[in-house]
Parts: C-alpha cells; structure tokens; sequence
C-alpha cells in the first residue's frame, strides 16, 4: 500500500503580484462603475428660485462715453487718413456701440444679428445698427463714414 502522504499536497501559495492585480482590477471596474452613474445620474434644473442673486453693477457711464466716443473717433480718423475702408470703418461702428451696450447696459448685443436685435426693445441701436448695415456689406464704398460716425456718437451720447 503506497503512503497516503506522498499522494496529499499541500496548499499552493501564490504570489502577492496576483493579490495587487486583482484588487487593482476590483478598483477599477468600481471607478468605472462610479463614473458611468455620476455621468448618468439626473442633473438639477434650474430655475429662477434656485439661481444666486448676482449684485447690482455699477459702471461710470461717463467715463464709458468717452471711451467708447473716443474708439468712434479713431475709427473715423482711420478712414479719414486711407488706413481702412468705409466699408470696415462701418463694422467698426457697429462693433463699438453693440460692444457700448454690452459694457454700459450688460445687453451682450454684441454676439447677437440685427434680426435678434429687433426682437428687443433697444430701438436706438436697432436703428443705427440698421443704417450701418448696408454700407458694411456694400462692395462699392457708397456709404457715408461721416454720417455713421455721428450717428454712432449720438448713441452712445444718448444712453
């Protein structure tokens, strides 16, 4: 009868390698599982009770007036002195008093189209803005930079 010892083996211990592996693995799948219900999960809607009160801003509108009067005038002497064309004298207009709105009344009139902009009540710059645009556009420079530039200015003057 062989012996019964030689045929029972002991237990086969294993590296601790494998140990780290596993639970890196375990780890793993948990962070994945982790992100796809954060990812998922139902965001909060906002609405008008659950949005912070922002502070009142103050702007100097004087100090406002006269920067943005004195970038008209610039853009004006550019024309004047053959630096640039009336048509980009005309965009500059329209940029400098859509840029006015955003800096002095916080209406970002600046990012919006003159289609936009007539779905406003800001009557004064749909209408300068609309007599700017066919002489920002025109190819054959027939528009005047002198009647712009004031118009631009008895906006801004205006507000």
């Amino acid at each position: 009868m062989p012996d019964i010892s030689n045929l029972m083996y002991g237990p086969i211990y294993y590296d601790v390698s494998w140990l780290l592996l596993g639970l890196l693995l375990l780890l793993i799948a948990i962070a994945i599982i982790v992100i796809i219900l954060y990812l998922t999960r139902k965001k909060e809607v906002k609405t008008l009770k659950s949005l912070k009160v922002t502070p009142a801003r103050t702007v100097d509108m004087e100090a406002l007036k006269k920067k943005y009067i004195g970038l008209i005038d610039q853009a004006e002497r550019d024309f004047n002195n053959h630096r640039i064309k009336a048509s980009v004298a005309h965009q500059h207009f329209s940029l400098i008093v859509r840029l006015f709105y955003a800096e002095g009344l916080g209406f970002h009139a600046d990012i919006l189209t003159l289609t936009d902009l007539k779905k406003t009540n800001y009557t004064m710059l749909i209408d300068t803005i609309e007599g700017l645009y066919p002489d920002e556009f025109d190819t054959l420079e027939k528009g005047s930079v002198a009647t712009a530039a004031e118009n631009a200015r008895r906006l801004v003057r205006n507000q």
